[in-house]
């Protein structure tokens, strides 16, 4: 997880639970982050999902085929040292981000101008002392 350890989420374990899975009755209102791995690795078990999942592997290309049946190629490497690739066909294909993923810098007209620094929020934790005495601005874009 790439969230810090002291994150806890502000949104309710009723709001944020699978619908087909609710949250354990003893699990706090609002999840620090471990609470909230703990309820994917129990949701991944109850439904047995982890064949499913496919570690140390990146998403190469997502492309439509042409047959007219709606069908999508993926192609995907493993991170590992191999770098095996592997395209498989899916009848659908669903893109998620969110807090569990790499941060996406986003670039924006007179960037290049810009003198000061430029750092994602995903790496405030590594870099939060150097600004403890500055003003700054935040800009949050959800993408």
């Amino acid at each position: 997880m790439t969230c810090d350890r002291s994150t806890v989420s502000v949104t309710s374990k009723e709001a944020m639970c699978f619908s087909d899975f609710p949250m354990p009755s003893d699990f706090p209102n609002y999840l620090p982050h471990s609470k909230f791995l703990e309820y994917l690795r129990m949701y991944v078990a109850h439904f047995q999902l982890k064949q499913y999942i496919r570690f140390e592997t990146e998403v190469v290309s997502v492309e439509q085929q042409q047959d007219g049946g709606g069908r999508w190629s993926v192609t995907t490497r493993t991170t590992t040292d191999s770098g095996d690739t592997t395209t498989e066909i899916f009848d659908a294909v669903m893109v998620c981000s969110g807090f569990q993923s790499e941060g996406n810098m986003p670039t924006f007209e007179g960037q290049e101008e810009f003198t000061g620094e430029l750092i994602h929020s995903i790496n405030y934790r590594f870099t939060l002392v150097r600004f403890l005495f500055f003003k700054f601005f935040v800009l949050y874009l959800i993408c």
